[in-house]
């Protein structure tokens, strides 16, 4: 894309960002932006935080400023629509009444690398898979780039460090509970799982999981040994290493597409790499693992089993609780296929803990929505039998011209209270096959749903195009989408990134949308709800064009 273009662009995007929440005074330097967690104001001149001072509706407020870079600041507070900000920054005064939504603010927009092969628009799923994750305190960005590269950013776009993986590409990131080491996970021959210095992007640490579940050579990076999934959990990370392929049977007429799977889970200590507890202890599970989840103190770990394939021992729709200090699986519960267009159930996104521990949510690939009180689990003993309070079924199978489709589920959310969020993703065919894309939408696709922990429907809101996945802030207060393109009417005019605040009901809880040029392919937010970044990707429009670029965006 030429440069001035590119300028244009984004120029546009930053207008369409800040639409009603920027205004500067009279011959000022001084701008500002009201963004979700309070006001940003920047100044044209070197300044001091110290310099900031705030009066709301005439009345001085004391704020603690703190800096987001050069002449930048972030005042911290819970502005109210309609009330009237006067800010003194660098001895200018900017001034403007409070919108009633908050505003994305830009903070840096970054390319990271060129890629191999772009994914088009008239397939069901953007054929790029990338992390990201923002640390705790909103500091810095990590890329798991599809360019092979492991990337660090601070939270204004400059680099700090990146690595490329010699034979493979990075397929997670995370980091540390204090910032200082971040952990990658690839998908190559031997599946590694990395732990780098923060500062300096020196290797701490390495793990091979192809020693556990076998090497594999495969052109498709899911199905090489992977590890995707990968949670921290005080001073230790635990990872699950999966290694999937792929097979073909022929069943009449009709081909069955298999996805036979190996797949184990380790925790290490997220200093040293040394192992601290395998499961299973002595064998693999003959599925996969897609997402771990833990809760605050440690103390319970929770993931399901998806591998879309007959498994012997680890069937999918596998729900298990391990010991976070040994292991040891507490309990466990086996969902069952409750509709006849299935042939297994499986737990892909659809699964989270909340952070006291209590409770357990699942949102399975058939729409199966289930909340666990884990308050029932005694984490002393072993392999205990538990059962939800609830199961239900949040979308129905669909007929659309006499073909059956839903809507597939994806994520899942739960408070400390019992409140709970499931969002819908891809439209597919149920015919008990591989999953395929019909050339229509179902009605609940993408589709964000609240639930109480009674199982009583609140509200539901519902987006245009395919939903990566959702992340959230540690006090569930903020959610973030990736959103990439309407599959089905060919458009990516809504793709972009979301993010939703939850103190809000239904349509009202989106507090601004972010687009992008191309597709967002993942986005993620940091703990304390301040910094959000998101990866976006190019894409093949009609007539063989390629719209968008391959680049970080990191908002506040």
């Amino acid at each position: 894309m030429d440069n001035k273009i590119l300028a244009g662009w984004l120029a546009l995007v930053v207008l369409l960002a800040t639409t009603g929440c920027l205004n500067k005074t009279e011959n000022s330097g001084v701008q500002g932006f009201f963004t979700k967690n309070g006001i940003i104001v920047k100044s044209g001149r070197e300044a001091a935080v110290a310099e900031v001072h705030i009066r709301v509706n005439e009345q001085d407020q004391a704020v603690s400023a703190r800096s987001m870079g050069k002449n930048t600041v972030l005042l911290p507070l819970n502005w109210q629509a309609g009330d009237n900000y006067q800010v003194i920054f660098d001895k200018e005064k900017w001034n403007s009444a409070a919108p009633g939504k908050p505003a994305a603010w830009l903070s840096a927009v970054v390319p990271t690398g060129e890629l191999e092969a772009m994914p088009t628009i008239n397939q069901w799923a953007v054929e790029v898979n990338e992390g990201v994750a923002v640390a705790p305190d909103g500091q810095f960005v990590a890329v798991a780039s599809f360019d092979h590269t492991v990337y660090l950013f601070d939270r204004s776009g400059k680099k700090i460090w990146d690595y490329r993986v010699p034979s493979g590409m990075p397929v997670s990131v995370a980091f540390s509970a204090d910032g200082s080491i971040v952990l990658a996970g690839e998908s190559s021959s031997d599946g590694k799982l990395y732990a780098f210095d923060r500062l300096t992007g020196k290797i701490l640490w390495d793990y091979a999981f192809a020693a556990d579940i076998g090497k594999g050579m495969s052109a498709q990076w899911s199905n090489r040994p992977n590890v995707r999934s990968l949670v921290v959990n005080g001073d230790a990370v635990i990872a699950a290493g999966q290694h999937r392929q792929r097979v073909v049977e022929k069943n009449g007429e009709r081909s069955l597409i298999l996805y036979p799977t190996q797949s184990v889970i380790i925790a290490f200590d997220i200093k040293t790499g040394q192992k601290r507890w395998r499961y299973p202890e002595n064998e693999t599970m003959d599925t996969g693992v897609s997402k771990i989840v833990v809760s605050a103190d440690g103390e319970k770990v929770a993931f399901g089993n998806q591998s879309w394939s007959p498994a012997e021992k680890y069937p999918d729709g596998g729900i298990r609780v391990l010991n976070g200090g040994t292991g040891k699986m507490a309990a466990f519960f086996q969902a069952s296929v409750i509709n006849p267009y299935f042939a297994w159930v499986g737990i892909h996104e659809g699964i989270d803990i909340s952070a006291n521990g209590r409770y357990l949510a699942i949102f399975a690939s058939d729409n199966q929505a289930m909340l666990f009180d884990l308050g029932k689990v005694n984490m002393a003993e072993t392999g205990q039998a538990m059962e939800p309070e609830w199961i239900r079924q949040v979308s129905k199978v669909h007929a659309v011209g006499g073909v059956p489709v839903y809507a597939s589920g994806s994520a899942a959310r739960v408070t400390d209270e019992g409140k709970l969020y499931f969002m819908t993703s891809n439209t597919f065919v149920a015919d008990k096959t591989a999953a395929s894309a019909p050339p229509f939408l179902h009605p609940d696709s993408a589709t964000l749903f609240s639930y109480n922990k009674n199982g009583e429907l609140l509200w539901r809101w519902q987006t245009e195009g395919g939903v990566g996945k959702v992340r959230f802030s540690a006090d569930n207060r903020f959610m973030v989408a990736a959103v990439y393109h309407n599959y089905i009417s060919q458009s990516n005019s809504r793709a972009g990134i979301y993010c939703f605040d939850l103190r809000a009901e239904g349509p009202d809880s989106l507090a601004w949308f972010y687009p992008v040029e191309g597709v967002a392919s993942v986005a993620d937010i940091a703990a304390d709800g301040t910094t959000i970044a998101g990866c976006e990707a190019p894409i093949r429009m009609k007539g063989d064009t390629v719209t968008g670029q391959h680049r970080l965006h990191i908002l506040q």
